[in-house]
């Protein structure tokens, strides 16, 4: 089982809007979900020399978010809300473009390269290392990630798989943020049938995705398995 989860990564793991696997926190997710969603929204954007602080409300407002810079932080590269920034599109795009390319012009030439996330509802924007430094820590059922064969079979134990879960985890979802890949943020342990896991709140969101279109493959693979 070990082998086929890495395949899986390399293959490249599917879209699935399913139901998460995950078993805590789970309003503070859908909270952020739909700050997600919403920078999806479409705008039409002409920044010409204005004021970050400008340029940033108005990309809150069009996607209805509230938001929260870490000013401070910024301050500290040489930016600050009166910073210009020039972004100009041909056509329309979503907010999530017109955020990075904006930050990307406000970072240019700065020591930090900038980025935003969604946490506690919040559209929140700073420098990258510090916003991975906000952690959280969820934890996530494996049942639905189990092969119904595997379970028959002592050598190919919850535990392997759960190894091989972990795996996938810490080759797909910023792979160098894992302790193990010799990282500093993210952290991953197994008991009792549930991975617990330390890791910023964009990677949190990654290893959602990730192990919602994994159980997703095994949920079909273990209806062809109990159709034999």
């Amino acid at each position: 089982f070990i082998g086929w989860p890495m395949a899986l990564a390399h293959a490249g793991w599917p879209t699935h809007n399913g139901p998460a696997v995950v078993v805590t926190a789970q309003r503070q997710i859908a909270r952020d979900d739909e700050v997600r969603r919403r920078l999806m929204t479409a705008v039409t954007v002409h920044f010409s020399k204005i004021p970050i602080r400008v340029a940033l409300r108005y990309l809150a407002h069009a996607a209805h978010v509230n938001l929260f810079v870490y000013w401070h932080a910024l301050a500290a590269d040489g930016c600050g809300p009166s910073t210009r920034v020039t972004v100009h599109f041909t056509h329309p795009v979503t907010v999530a473009t017109a955020l990075r390319f904006s930050l990307a012009a406000l970072a240019a030439g700065g020591p930090s390269p900038l980025g935003y996330t969604a946490s506690h509802g919040l559209l929140m924007v700073g420098p990258r290392d510090l916003l991975a430094m906000q952690v959280v820590t969820r934890c996530y059922r494996l049942g639905p990630l189990m092969l119904v064969s595997t379970r028959r079979h002592p050598a190919l134990s919850h535990r392997l798989q759960a190894i091989g879960i972990l795996k996938l985890l810490e080759n797909t979802a910023d792979r160098s943020a894992w302790v193990d890949n010799g990282g500093t943020v993210n952290i991953a342990r197994y008991m009792d049938g549930t991975l617990i896991i330390t890791a910023s709140e964009r990677d949190q969101w990654r290893i959602q995705r990730i192990l919602t279109a994994l159980a997703a493959q095994v949920r079909r693979r273990n209806r062809k398995i109990t159709q034999r």
